[in-house]
């Protein structure tokens, strides 16, 4: 019965593929309650992101060259996935990525001090190449949880705690 699901939905997605391609990306900030201190798990498809970023004339070896793709998707990430407080730019740790089926995966943390009350979000990423780009965000704290819809006009979205 699971593989009869799994093959409709696919057939599903084929089909609409053919009429409208979605462009998604997820983000996913969890906060530890305890030392103000975040993980971000951002995913988005390889292929866009290879794309996005010219690697699409070659076939990638994800991991012979993860060190170059980590410093490249650094870089790209510093420049389209912002974080600030109070109009100051907060310093994430991009830790690293990983490629999983489809996905990548990259892996950033930052900490906050306690008299922070609030962050804003701005994840412009895929936006040179796709117009019809959605970054979702799913922030997650003990007490709290929000989610928003990020468009090319619309990409920063502001967290209060």
């Amino acid at each position: 019965m699971n593989s009869f699901k799994s093959i409709f939905i696919l057939l599903i997605f084929t089909f609409s593929n053919n009429i409208h391609k979605y462009y998604v990306s997820t983000t996913l900030i969890d906060k530890d309650q305890k030392n103000n201190y975040y993980k971000v798990t951002l995913k988005a498809f390889y292929d866009d992101i290879e794309l996005e970023l010219g690697l699409d004339d070659r076939v990638v070896n994800y991991k012979d060259e993860y060190s170059h793709l980590k410093e490249l998707f650094n870089g790209y990430l510093k420049r389209k996935f912002i974080l600030t407080t109070k109009k100051k730019n907060i310093n994430y740790d991009f830790v690293g990525f990983e490629k999983k089926n489809d996905m990548l995966q990259f892996y950033m943390q930052f900490s906050l001090d306690d008299q922070t009350k609030s962050f804003s979000i701005s994840n412009k990423i895929l936006y040179e190449s796709f117009d019809n780009q959605k970054n979702l965000i799913l922030y997650r704290s003990d007490l709290t949880r929000k989610s928003f819809i990020q468009s090319r006009n619309k990409h920063t979205n502001q967290i209060s705690f």
